[in-house]
């Protein structure tokens, strides 16, 4: 597969994640169709070996990761995992301030029934 198309259906299969499913089930039209357009299989593709196995079983084994930076992934996620925890300990602040607000009310409640 040249590398033009390479990178095509990389940006395709990147659509398969979409919200939409007419977006998906269109991503996964064009990727098939550009497959069969190089003239080569998924299997051919993905380099799919078949390894026998001392038990007999198959091994099933992708060679071949295209497009993946895996140092740039894993920071893009720790930078989104840092956000998200942020945004739990705000949560978590504003929560502990409505129970002790909540709280205050219901001792002031108490203390107002006690009286009278």
């Amino acid at each position: 597969m040249k590398e033009g198309d390479r990178l095509k259906l990389i940006r395709i299969l990147g659509m398969l994640g979409s919200d939409h499913p007419g977006e998906r089930a269109s991503a996964a039209l064009a990727a098939h169709r550009l497959i069969k357009s190089a003239r080569t299989s998924w299997g051919e593709l993905l380099r799919v070996q078949k390894n026998a196995r001392s038990d007999g079983g198959v091994i099933i084994r992708t060679v071949y990761e295209y497009g993946i930076d895996h140092a740039r992934a894993a920071e893009a996620r720790m930078r989104q995992l840092r956000s998200e925890i942020e945004g739990l300990k705000q949560e978590n602040v504003k929560l502990k301030g409505r129970l002790a607000a909540r709280a205050e009310q219901e001792r002031r409640a108490r203390t107002a029934s006690m009286e009278s």
